[in-house]
């Protein structure tokens, strides 16, 4: 004669106090699989971050907190963004006029200023090109990652 199976159905806290009662008490080891409450539900995994009170449950007003949090972020790195393309265009002018400066003050007869902006010059635009070469740098670095 086949030996009939008998279906078991529990909820979570029962399984949880049986584990508990299994293992002496200790329970499960933290990280060892999902955490679920007391009732039996758990957070999505990788969502942990949005349920600030802890709960289990995702609200309506964590997730809007939540987007909230990622639309601001996302709107100071595209104004991060926007202030060091900004730099650089300002950067490579600054680098192209530096000689019309000089060319200027030659002109005018400037011999002093002439003198002082040429003396000036390789320090310039060792920093200038340091500048540009940081901003274009970083933005080869991210479309790398």
């Amino acid at each position: 004669m086949a030996e009939d199976k008998a279906e078991v159905s529990m909820s979570r806290k029962e399984y949880d106090a049986l584990k508990a009662a299994a293992t002496g008490g200790k329970g499960a080891p933290a990280g060892d699989g999902p955490q679920f409450d007391d009732r039996g539900f758990k957070t999505i995994e990788g969502m942990e971050d949005i349920d600030t009170n802890g709960d289990g449950h995702i609200s309506k007003m964590e997730m809007d907190m939540h987007l909230e949090f990622k639309r601001k972020e996302l709107e100071d790195a595209d104004a991060m963004r926007d202030a060091q393309r900004k730099m650089a265009w300002f950067s490579l002018f600054g680098m192209l006029l530096y000689p019309a400066a000089v060319v200027t003050a030659s002109l005018a007869g400037l011999s002093e200023a002439q003198s002082t902006l040429g003396s000036m010059a390789p320090t310039y635009f060792v920093a200038v090109a340091g500048i540009v070469a940081a901003f274009f740098g970083a933005q080869a670095f991210q479309k790398g990652k």
